[in-house]
Parts: structure tokens; C-alpha cells; sequence
């Protein structure tokens, strides 16, 4: 398939094949963004959580929190544009969103402490306040503008035999002038995205990944899609001399060339870990232990000093 990158060079893309029809199988294997971004970090981490199946729960209340915040605001959109703007404004998202809070919380065990709870509840109110704002909702997402194509939109595609990747994307939206397919990932964050996590390879790369395959699922053309991510703050800087806002909009460099480099990437990620049977790679060494500097990858796995001594098995650069 060739397209023209976002660049509008006139030199033709060639976008990498993700896949290969696989023949028809009774049963497949899933692999989703989150597998790969968990090889990408630190490859030991993907074979102790799915070669070896030690994959420790770690659910917290920033997680459940996220959940519930997606929810809430793809049930606004949904309703915005399959209904109408009065319609989604009427709806009580502070019950929804605390009502998916609760229902995380208790089906992932949460233990939390009555002030932080109180605090997530508090910080969701503020996020759905600014989200709602009539300013706001116009900018981001006009209601006449766009066609409602899905939310937690379910894209699979075969990859080898008995293997498929599996992309669920947030908001899937087409200009009604256009045709352009827009496409958004939201995410909950503390205080937004820094440029450290803007520039994290693991983190970007899902969008363009998703850009991809949607264009081979449903033949539209690279040139065709935008990508972004939707960022929703907790907390805003103290005495701040300047406006502040809860949302950050990030987009990804997602030209051709970016998109290709990040299927190669992913390319590398299932020949290393899959047979071309679809069976997980069950060789230890091709699972290395990348802490990263000053042991970064290692700060928030669960398996540090559990399952893995997080000592380098790779030469890291300085």
C-alpha cells in the first residue's frame, strides 16, 4: 500500500505489512499495545509477565481513576454526537465517574485511605468542570463538525498463525467536510505530560501504531488520519503567574516515515517473542534486563526485587 506522508512530500510511502492473513484458526492469541509497550520498556518484564505467567496485580487508585474518567467522557461524546449537545450535557458525570471509581476500587481490591479517595473525587469534579465548559467542549469536539465512528473501538488484525493484534482505541471521530479520521487516546495524569514522557518512545508509539493499523483495517490512506492524545490533569502548578488548563493536547509526529518506524518496532517485538505458530518464544535469553538509567524502568515494575534482581544484562548507554 503506498500513501503520501503528512508532510504532503510527493514521494510515495510505503507503509511496512503489519500482518499477514493468517489461515483460519479455532483459536487466537491477543496481543494488545499494553504487551508491547511492557517488551519495548524492559523485555524481562513481558517474559516474567506472559512467558513465565508471574504477572503481579498491581492496580492502584490512579488506575481506577483513569478508567473511570474514560468512561465518563466517551459516554459525553458518544451521546453528544449520536444525540445531541443538550442531551449530553444533562448527564450527571460526576455519578458516573464515581460510580466507575467504586466499581474499580472493589473489583481490583483496592486499599486506599479516606483522603485519597477524597482527593480523586475532588479532582474529578475540577477535570469534568473545565472538560464541560461550553468553550471548551466547542473547541475540542463541535458537535456539528464530526461523525461519531466509535468509542473503545475494537481493531484486530491476524498477525501469524494463531496470533492477532488487538487495538482498542478511545475515540474514533471523521470529518463530516473532510474525511479525515481522527483518532484520540485520553489519558489521566497528575500534572501532564513533561517533556520526558512527550519524548517517550513507549508512550507515543500506540497512537501511531493504531493510525496504522486502522488505515490497513479499513483502507484509508496514512495521509487521511490524525492522531492525538487527549491529556487530562489532576492538579494544576500553586500560584501559577500564568492560565492553566486541565486538558493538554499532545500529537505525536505521525508521518509515514514515524508510523513505519514504530511497525518495524513492532515487527522486532513479535518475531523475537512468537514462533510463527503464534506460541509464545520461551528462551530466556531473548529476554533481556533493561533497568534503563538510574534503574528508571525498574521504579514502578513489580517484579523489582521479587522476581528480577534488576541487574543490566544489556550494555546501556550513559
Amino acid at each position: 500500500m503506498e500513501v503520501t506522508d503528512n508532510n504532503n512530500n510527493s514521494e510515495p510511502a510505503t507503509v511496512p505489512q503489519i500482518v499477514s492473513q493468517a489461515p483460519t484458526v479455532s483459536k487466537r492469541r491477543t496481543v494488545s499495545y499494553s504487551q508491547y509497550s511492557s517488551w519495548f520498556v524492559c523485555p524481562q518484564r513481558f517474559y516474567l509477565d506472559r512467558v513465565m505467567g508471574l504477572k503481579i496485580k498491581d492496580a492502584n487508585l490512579n488506575l481506577c481513576f483513569g478508567t473511570a474518567i474514560h468512561e465518563a467522557i466517551q459516554k459525553y461524546i458518544e451521546i453528544l454526537y449520536t444525540i445531541d449537545a443538550p442531551t449530553a450535557d444533562s448527564l450527571d458525570l460526576n455519578k458516573i465517574t464515581k460510580e466507575a471509581f467504586d466499581r474499580e476500587i472493589a473489583k481490583n481490591k483496592v486499599i486506599y485511605t479516606e483522603d485519597e479517595y477524597t482527593g480523586f473525587i475532588f479532582d474529578s469534579k475540577d477535570i469534568l468542570m473545565e472538560f464541560c465548559k461550553n468553550t471548551n467542549r466547542l473547541k475540542h469536539f463541535p458537535s456539528g463538525k464530526y461523525e461519531f465512528l466509535g468509542v473503545e473501538l475494537k481493531v484486530t488484525q491476524p498477525i501469524l498463525n494463531n496470533l492477532e493484534f488487538l487495538a482498542l482505541i478511545d475515540l474514533v471521530l471523521k470529518d463530516k467536510k473532510t474525511g479525515r479520521i481522527r483518532i484520540i487516546d485520553f489519558k489521566t495524569s497528575s500534572m501532564g505530560w513533561n517533556k520526558w514522557q512527550i519524548d517517550d518512545e513507549s508512550k507515543y508509539s500506540q497512537v501511531l501504531l493504531y493510525k496504522a493499523i486502522y488505515s490497513k483495517k479499513y483502507n484509508v490512506p496514512l495521509s487521511q488520519i490524525d492522531v492525538e492524545f487527549f491529556i487530562l490533569k489532576r492538579k494544576l502548578m500553586d500560584k501559577c503567574r500564568f492560565p492553566q488548563s486541565r486538558i493538554q493536547n499532545f500529537i505525536p509526529l505521525n508521518t509515514s516515515t514515524a508510523v513505519n518506524k514504530s511497525v518495524r518496532k513492532f515487527t522486532s517485538f513479535i518475531n523475537e517473542c512468537f514462533t510463527t505458530e503464534g506460541a509464545y518464544n520461551t528462551k530466556p535469553e531473548a529476554y533481556p534486563k533493561v533497568p534503563g538509567k538510574a534503574k528508571k524502568n525498574c521504579k514502578y515494575c513489580a517484579h523489582k526485587k521479587v522476581n528480577c534482581d534488576a541487574k543490566s544484562d544489556v550494555i546501556e548507554d550513559d
